[in-house]
C-alpha cells in the first residue's frame, strides 16, 4: 500500500482502493471458505465412518479365528483344593480327582549354640556340604565368617541359584541356623555334612552343625523334630511328593503343578482333602470342555460393533427438520458409498450357507436377528442351544475365508484398506484442501497486484489533478496582474 495519498485531489485513495480490492476478493474468498468448510466436514464424516468400520472389522477378525473354537476350559468343583487349565489339545471330558497329599519342601533346624550372645558364637573353620536330594552347595567357613550370621550369609550367597537358604532363630536353648529348600518331592530332605580343616579355632566345633534326618520311633514315616530343651537339631518340615488319584488311578509327583497326567491339562494342587473326605471316597470333579463363553463374548462384540456402524451411518446421512428454518442435512446425505456399504453388509448377513437342515446356516440360527431399525439383537438362549448342540458347526459357519466373518471382513477391507474406497476418498478430499490453499495463495498474489496497480493509477490521477490545480492557480494569479484587469471582489 502507498504512503500518504490523495493530497493533490483531496480524495481518500486508501479507502477507494481498499473497497475495490475487497469487492474483487470477497466472492472468491467466500467460495473458497464454503468449499473448505464443506471439505473439512466431509473429511471428518469419512473419518467417523472409517472409525466405525474399523471397529467392526476388529470384531469380525476376533471371531474369524479357528483357535477361538479350539480353546478349552478346565474347571473344578472345589477350586480351594484343585485348580486346572487346559490348552487346545485337551480332550473334553469329566474326571474324578482325589488330592491326598501336597508336595512339600524340606526345612530343618541345626544344633543350637547356648549361652549369652550365642548368635555371635564362633566355630572352627572347615566346609559345610549342604544337599537337598541331588542339589548341593559347598560353603567354606573361615575366620572371616565363622559365626552363625557369617555362615548364614555365606549359605544364602552360595544357595541363591539352587533354592537353599538359611536364617537364624533364637529359642529357649539358644540360637541356631534354620535351613530351607525350595525343592519339593520325597527324598529331597536337607542334609549337612561337615569337614573341619583345623586352620581356625572357634568356641564351638563346626561338626555340631552336621545334620542327617533321623526317623521318629513314635511316628512311622516321620523324622525327629528339633528340641528347644536340648538344642538338638531336627526336621521342621519334611520333603514330600504330591499324591493324588484321577478316576481311581494313583499318581505321585514331586511338584504341586502337574502337567503330565492328563493330555493338555495342567493341574494345580492347592490343598489336600480332609481325612474324612478321603475316607468317604469323595472326589473333586474336573471338567474339560470347549470355551463357549469366549465365543459368546465375541459374538456380542460383533453385534455391538455392527449396531454402532448402523448408528454412525444414520447420523451421517440424516436430514433433521428444524421448525421455522431449513432442514439440517448430515454431511453424507445421499452419499452412494454409505449406501453401498450398508447394502453389501446386509447382503452378506442374510445370506444362507451350508450346514444342512439341522445345522447352522444363518445368524438367526445363533439367535442373532435384525430389527426394524436395521440393528442386530442377540438372544442368549438360542445362542446357548446352538453352541451346546452344534459347536463345531458354529465355528465352521463363522470362520475361514468362506465363513461369514471372513466374507464380511474382506468386504469391509475393500473400503478401509490403504487402497480402499474410503481411503481414496479421504485422500481426494485432503487434496482438495491443498488445492484450496493454493487458490488462496494465487488469490492473494492477484489481489496484491491489483492493489498495486490501483494505487499507481489513482496516485497518477492524484498527481495530475494536483498539477492542474497548481496551473489553474498560477494562471489565475497571472491574469489578475494584467493591465486593465479589473478584479471583482465579492
Amino acid at each position: 500500500m502507498a504512503g500518504i495519498t490523495g493530497i493533490g485531489s483531496g480524495l481518500n485513495i486508501n479507502e477507494i482502493v481498499t473497497a475495490l480490492v475487497n469487492a474483487e476478493k470477497a466472492p472468491k474468498t467466500n467460495q473458497l471458505n464454503n468449499l473448505e468448510k464443506q471439505t473439512t466436514t466431509r473429511i471428518s464424516a469419512i473419518g467417523t465412518l472409517m472409525g466405525a468400520m474399523n471397529s467392526f472389522k476388529t470384531a469380525l477378525d476376533a471371531l474369524n479365528k479357528p483357535s477361538l473354537f479350539e480353546a478349552r476350559t478346565a474347571s473344578t468343583s472345589n477350586s480351594s483344593v484343585l485348580k486346572a487349565t487346559a490348552v487346545t489339545t485337551a480332550p473334553a471330558g469329566t474326571y474324578g480327582v482325589q488330592v491326598q497329599q501336597l508336595a512339600a519342601s524340606s526345612k530343618v533346624a541345626l544344633q543350637s549354640v547356648s549361652g549369652v550372645g550365642s548368635a555371635a558364637a564362633t566355630f572352627n573353620s572347615g566346609t559345610l556340604e549342604i544337599s537337598a536330594g541331588s542339589t548341593s552347595i559347598s560353603v567354606d567357613v573361615t575366620a572371616a565368617n565363622n559365626t552363625l550370621a557369617g555362615m548364614r550369609d555365606a549359605i544364602n550367597e552360595a544357595g541363591k541359584g539352587s533354592g537353599i537358604s538359611a536364617t537364624i532363630i533364637t529359642d529357649d536353648s539358644g540360637s541356631r541356623l534354620v535351613l530351607s529348600s525350595t525343592k519339593t518331592g520325597e527324598g529331597n530332605d536337607i542334609q549337612v555334612a561337615v569337614t573341619e580343616d583345623g586352620e581356625t579355632t572357634g568356641g564351638n566345633a563346626l561338626t555340631t552343625q552336621a545334620f542327617t534326618p533321623e526317623a521318629d520311633p513314635d511316628n512311622a514315616g516321620a523324622f525327629l523334630k528339633p528340641s528347644s530343651d536340648s538344642g538338638a537339631g531336627g526336621v521342621i518340615s519334611q520333603a514330600k511328593s504330591a499324591k493324588l488319584t484321577i478316576d481311581g488311578l494313583q499318581l505321585v509327583r514331586d511338584s504341586n503343578k502337574i502337567e503330565d497326567a492328563l493330555e493338555g491339562v495342567t493341574l494345580d494342587l492347592v490343598a489336600a482333602q480332609s481325612t474324612a473326605d478321603l475316607t468317604d471316597g469323595k472326589t473333586i470333579s474336573l471338567t474339560v470342555g470347549v470355551d463357549k463363553s469366549s465365543v459368546k463374548s465375541n459374538l456380542q462384540k460383533f453385534v455391538d460393533a455392527y449396531n454402532a456402524l448402523i448408528t454412525s451411518s444414520a447420523q451421517l446421512t440424516a436430514v433433521v427438520e428444524v421448525e421455522g428454518s431449513k432442514p439440517v442435512a448430515g454431511p453424507l446425505v445421499g452419499d452412494s458409498t454409505v449406501r453401498s456399504v450398508l447394502a453389501g453388509l446386509r447382503n452378506e448377513i442374510v445370506k444362507m450357507t451350508g450346514g444342512g437342515e439341522s445345522g447352522v446356516r444363518a445368524l438367526a440360527d445363533l439367535g442373532i436377528t435384525t430389527g426394524k431399525d436395521g440393528k442386530l439383537s442377540l438372544d442368549d438362549a438360542t445362542l446357548t442351544k446352538a453352541l451346546d448342540s452344534n459347536f463345531d458347526q458354529v465355528g465352521g459357519y463363522l470362520t475361514g475365508s468362506d465363513g461369514l466373518m471372513g466374507r464380511l471382513s474382506g468386504f469391509v477391507s475393500s473400503y478401509v484398506a490403504t487402497d480402499g474406497v474410503l481411503k481414496q476418498r479421504d485422500s481426494a478430499l485432503r487434496g482438495t484442501l491443498k488445492n484450496i490453499d493454493s487458490q488462496r495463495e494465487s488469490l492473494n498474489k492477484r489481489v496484491e497486484s491489483l492493489e498495486t496497480r490501483l494505487f499507481a493509477q489513482y496516485n497518477a490521477m492524484d498527481s495530475l489533478v494536483g498539477q492542474l490545480k497548481r496551473t489553474s492557480d498560477s494562471l489565475s494569479g497571472m491574469l489578475a496582474n494584467l493591465p486593465g484587469f479589473v478584479r471583482k471582489d465579492k
